[in-house]
């Protein structure tokens, strides 16, 4: 399943079209058109189209592609590129040891206080060491962004 959704790079033609007709079997199997697919809706439209497949299946489809951890897919995870959680954790890990400090965090976000920094991290890094995971990372994004959306 993996390898039908594959990443392709550049601006060819042929990826434009090949990413064109991705784009119409997700939208198609976006059923509540969110710009996301759900376990269910993927597990839906496979089965559907005479594509056998068991829930377990899919959620290991799931595991390899939802880079936010977020139980959905987006387009851009569907066909296996990178995340806006995984570009903005890169951009704050400096010095690349798949973690994010208090201080890398505080440089990419400089208008946050010490005290809002501290409060991050002791709501989100759960396992007390100081730094956030790539897992606790993007629990912060995703509540972050929740609570933006439920404002606006």
């Amino acid at each position: 399943m993996y390898k039908l959704v594959t990443k392709g790079e550049g601006g060819s033609r042929e990826e434009l079209k090949r990413r064109m007709e991705v784009r119409k079997y997700f939208s198609l199997a976006d059923k509540d058109g969110d710009g996301q697919i759900t376990k269910a809706e993927w597990f839906k439209v496979l089965n559907t189209a005479g594509v056998p497949t068991t829930m377990r299946e899919v959620d290991g489809f799931f595991k390899i592609l939802d880079k936010d951890l977020d139980g959905k897919l987006s387009f851009s995870e569907f066909l296996g590129e990178e995340s806006h959680i995984e570009r903005i954790f890169r951009t704050m890990d400096k010095n690349n040891d798949g973690f994010v400090s208090k201080e890398e965090f505080h440089s990419v976000c400089p208008n946050l206080t010490a005290a809002q920094v501290d409060t991050a991290f002791s709501t989100f890094d759960t396992n007390n060491d100081g730094q956030l995971n790539y897992r606790e990372f993007c629990t912060m994004v995703s509540k972050r962004e929740q609570e933006r959306l439920s404002t606006s």
